[in-house]
């Protein structure tokens, strides 16, 4: 069994917004895959339902995330990409070091 890797997907298409203007916009978008082409196939298959039009994957790369928190609620269906930032205090000299991870948690919107 391959580890599965996260893939950050961006599309790039025409969105209708509110007021029934056409706008290109830019989207992040996560998968897993086993790789570039995979999820390249994934995202298409996946959006394909949701965008009346053409639209493109701009840029796909790895994700680089150090802990993912799935959920079990049958809605949740949304993944978002959360940032923490870590503040630690020096003992010696009372410094704080800040440190900053990026991790998935699902949910819905």
């Amino acid at each position: 069994m391959g580890m599965h890797t996260w893939f950050e997907c961006k599309i790039r298409y025409e969105k209708v917004m509110e007021n029934g203007m056409q706008k290109k916009v830019t989207e992040p978008y996560l998968v897993d895959a086993l790789s570039f082409t995979e999820a390249e196939a994934r995202i298409i298959e996946e959006m394909t339902p949701f965008i009346s039009g053409v639209f493109t994957v701009s840029d796909i790369k790895r994700a680089n995330y150090s802990e993912i928190f799935p959920s079990d609620v049958e809605c949740d269906d949304r993944w978002f990409k959360c940032k923490l930032c870590y503040i630690t205090l020096d003992d010696k000299s009372g410094a704080e070091k800040k440190t900053s991870t990026y991790v998935l948690v699902q949910a819905s919107d």
